[in-house]
């Protein structure tokens, strides 16, 4: 449908709109950082951009305006991971289609990519009939996401609702326990560093009150002999952080898939 070139340090964010970009049937191409950002505009000519306003080697500001010295057409959505209303301007007042909070999730970045390439709703034309609604798909699971990170949250949840599983959430240790015992979810994504209490004191509770939950570890690069040592804790695995979206969504099916057939 249309090429679109993410450029953005972080690569949750990456990785996350890369997915839906190309599910939608995009073309995705994607940069870590400003310099090759700004090369791969040169060199793939994409039809938008999501750019992140705070980023290493060149920032979205310098980006930006060399993007504009190659193009002034090509809309660019701006990705901020704080609120700045008086950039926000700046960059609407240089030509910036949107400026987006990453706080406020990934939808608003989709809504905004159809918006600008024209994608909104047709109506069904007059005089027919209406369709019948799809039946409900059955969940493939309830899943609790734990991590004191908000944009963590929301890329995690919207991939893995997207792909079946029922979602709910919990921003600290002591928030997720409880949310845990009063749900049962079939797997726990825990984060091991958290607020009030941290990933190893909520899976050492988990594997002793919710022995048929199964747990996967949520990580940083520095914590991996950690997450190591938790699979000897009860977890069943572990993943790092910038989250493999497509990695993770395989590993929680074939969990499912062991646990159903336990049970």
């Amino acid at each position: 449908m249309a090429k679109i070139l993410i450029i953005d340090d972080d690569g949750i964010v990456r990785d996350a709109l890369t997915v839906f970009l190309t599910r939608a049937g995009h073309q995705v191409n994607t940069a870590a950082d400003g310099g090759n950002g700004v090369l791969l505009f040169k060199n793939t000519k994409p039809d938008l951009v999501v750019l992140d306003r705070d980023m290493p080697v060149k920032t979205g500001s310098v980006v930006f305006k060399e993007i504009r010295e190659i193009s002034k057409a090509t809309p660019v959505i701006i990705l901020t991971g704080y609120d700045a209303p008086e950039d926000a301007e700046s960059y609407l007042r240089d030509g910036a289609a949107s400026f987006l909070s990453k706080a406020d999730g990934l939808s608003n970045v989709l809504d905004a990519v159809d918006k600008l390439l024209g994608k909104t709703p047709t109506a069904a034309p007059a005089g027919s009939r209406p369709t019948s609604p799809e039946p409900a798909r059955k969940s493939a699971g309830l899943l609790l996401v734990a991590d004191d990170d908000q944009s963590i949250l929301n890329v995690l949840k919207r991939f893995l609702s997207s792909i079946g599983f029922e979602v709910i959430t919990a921003e600290d240790g002591a928030a997720a326990l409880q949310l845990a015992r009063e749900r049962k979810p079939d797997i726990v994504l825990l984060d091991i560093l958290m607020p009030k209490k941290d990933g190893i004191e909520v899976l050492k509770e988990l594997a002793r009150d919710l022995p048929k939950t199964g747990v996967v570890m949520i990580t940083g690069n520095e914590d991996e002999d950690v997450a190591k040592a938790c699979l000897n804790l009860g977890a069943f695995d572990y993943i790092e952080k910038p989250v493999n979206l497509e990695l993770l969504g395989n590993i929680l099916k074939a969990r499912m898939l062991i646990q159903r057939g336990q049970g």
